[in-house]
């Protein structure tokens, strides 16, 4: 058994309690950060997620199946950093339209957009994105016409749609 000096003990308790304290409220700072994010950046032509005919693909029920393949994960990232432009199915739907790029965006954000997305429709094993994921495609940059032959390639092995 470790014996701790009883003069240290308090301190010792109170340096521990502040960290734990810090650590879950960052974390739960996070969790409250990417509903409003999402809101901020994604929820207005997406209309609260679930799109709106012939104009806008819904993205509720579609990021998490996408995103759970390694290929679908990083196509997911490549779609908000660079944009997507161009005929696209998505569920029984047809779209020819342009999403912007949203490459001033942080990594971090970007990062936690993704995540609530995804969670929105399989919050038991939502695929989870991370800030080093963004910036690993943020080193490969592309254009939004890249991005929709990587979707067309990509629902060649794995339908997208």
């Amino acid at each position: 058994m470790i014996r701790i000096d009883p003069a240290v003990r308090l301190p010792l308790f109170l340096a521990i309690f502040m960290v734990a304290v810090f650590v879950v409220g960052h974390a739960w700072e996070n969790r409250a950060q990417a509903p409003r994010e999402y809101a901020n950046e994604c929820s207005t032509c997406h209309h609260g997620g679930h799109g709106q005919v012939s104009e806008v693909a819904p993205i509720f029920g579609r990021v998490g199946p996408i995103a759970q393949s390694p290929a679908g994960h990083h196509y997911l990232v490549d779609v908000l950093l660079y944009g997507l432009n161009g005929p696209i199915t998505a569920g029984d739907g047809h779209y020819n339209s342009s999403m912007p790029s949203f490459h001033r965006l942080s990594n971090d954000e970007i990062a936690r957009i993704l995540t609530f997305v995804a969670s929105q429709e399989m919050p038991a094993d939502a695929p989870k994105f991370t800030a080093a994921d963004i910036a690993a495609a943020r080193a490969h940059p592309m254009s939004a016409a890249d991005v929709l032959q990587e979707r067309q390639r990509l629902d060649l092995q794995t339908p997208v749609h």
